[in-house]
């Protein structure tokens, strides 16, 4: 009822994420600028011929400036786009990261079904059709230092979280995402650091996001793990937390199995808890970069630990919250059988609380 009244006294406002959202693909992989905010993660563990691991990160961020009626012109900022590059090589230590950030405008960035692709200048996630239900995807990115440019096959259909098209992150509904991932993608290709190129496969994970509104009261940012397992499984587990450290009650998860069939899981089903921290000498943030999981109802038992302590992503020009992703391993058994994966780990507000929308840092419009 809210958007057909504000429609009718001649003003707008942003869509909001409701349950019974219909998912129609492709065109839901790409933008959805009528929503507050979008993400577009690309995370994975590779390793060389010879065995060095490396993780890596590309992620896009949609962010609306404000609710209102399609720009008149190619260049009003109706959209401003933030992309991170971030490569852990971790025989060294050295965790590299780079930003980008664009206004909508001819060119500069966005995320067209029309030409199947995802991009800020001239970072991009290319997507190709072939297969239903399983589209490949390229992904390109240079900056100082390092680049990456890998081919990204699905091994199993997307799933989407939650319940009723929507993941839910808080009572009223007023946190919530529509969320779709591909859990497990094989990684080919190449990735340059310091002026080597090197030749690595490896696992990738997807994550696409689109969502309307900020945190509830009293939370204060998020803990999110994706893990791929050495016996075919995949989970997800995201758990918002507040300023003790706590995840509340929308902490949620999602088990998708060899054969690629999802199993909700609810906060109440497991339980996340922090080990051992690290303490950024950047920002101050400690963030505890091993974790627990334990899920009897799948009979799962996991230690989370970094391929390295530092991993964390600061933004150069403030335009996004700071925040640690980088490459874990997991260890532990399933109803008493050795089992072992790799993934990403990804923790939010621990240097402050997280707040989702446009900083005051002006797109570059290059």
């Amino acid at each position: 009822m809210v958007l057909p009244l504000l429609a009718a006294i001649g003003l707008s406002a942003f869509e909001p994420v409701v349950p019974g959202y219909e998912f129609a693909f492709p065109r839901d992989h790409f933008e959805h600028p009528r929503f507050e905010h979008e993400w577009w993660y690309y995370t994975g563990n590779l390793r060389d011929s010879s065995g060095r691991p490396f993780g890596f990160e590309l992620t896009f961020f949609r962010l609306a400036v404000e609710p209102g009626k399609p720009p008149e012109t190619a260049w009003d900022v109706s959209q401003v786009y933030l992309a991170h590059l971030a490569v852990s090589d971790v025989a060294s230590g050295k965790f590299h990261r780079a930003e980008r950030i664009n206004r909508r405008g001819p060119g500069l960035a966005g995320a067209s079904e029309t030409e199947k692709v995802i991009w800020n200048g001239n970072w991009s996630a290319t997507w190709e059709f072939d297969r239903p239900g399983r589209p490949a995807q390229r992904l390109q990115a240079a900056a100082a230092g390092m680049s990456i440019d890998l081919q990204l096959d699905p091994s199993r259909p997307f799933v989407i979280h939650g319940e009723d098209g929507i993941a839910r992150k808080q009572a009223d509904g007023g946190t919530a995402s529509h969320y779709v991932s591909f859990t497990r993608l094989r990684a080919t290709g190449r990735l340059g650091l310091d002026g080597e190129l090197y030749d690595v496969e490896g696992s990738a994970w997807m994550d696409h996001e689109f969502s309307t509104g900020g945190l509830a009261e009293g939370q204060t940012g998020w803990t999110w793990l994706s893990i791929q397992l050495d016996d075919g499984n995949d989970l997800m587990v995201y758990g918002m937390r507040d300023a003790q450290g706590n995840h509340d009650a929308f902490t949620f998860g999602t088990f998708v199995d060899r054969d690629g069939q999802k199993v909700s899981l609810a906060g109440s089903e497991f339980t996340l808890s922090p080990g051992r921290t690290w303490r950024s000498s950047e920002t101050g943030a400690e963030y505890p970069v091993e974790w627990s999981l334990e899920i009897p109802k799948l009979g799962y038992r996991l230690a989370c630990q970094p391929l390295m302590d530092r991993q964390e992503v600061v933004s150069p020009r403030n335009a996004a919250p700071v925040y640690w992703e980088g490459a874990v391993r997991y260890r532990g058994d399933r109803r008493g059988e050795p089992v072992k994966g790799v993934g990403y780990l990804e923790m939010t507000g621990y240097d402050k609380p997280v707040e989702l929308g446009v900083r005051d840092s002006p797109p570059e419009g290059r």
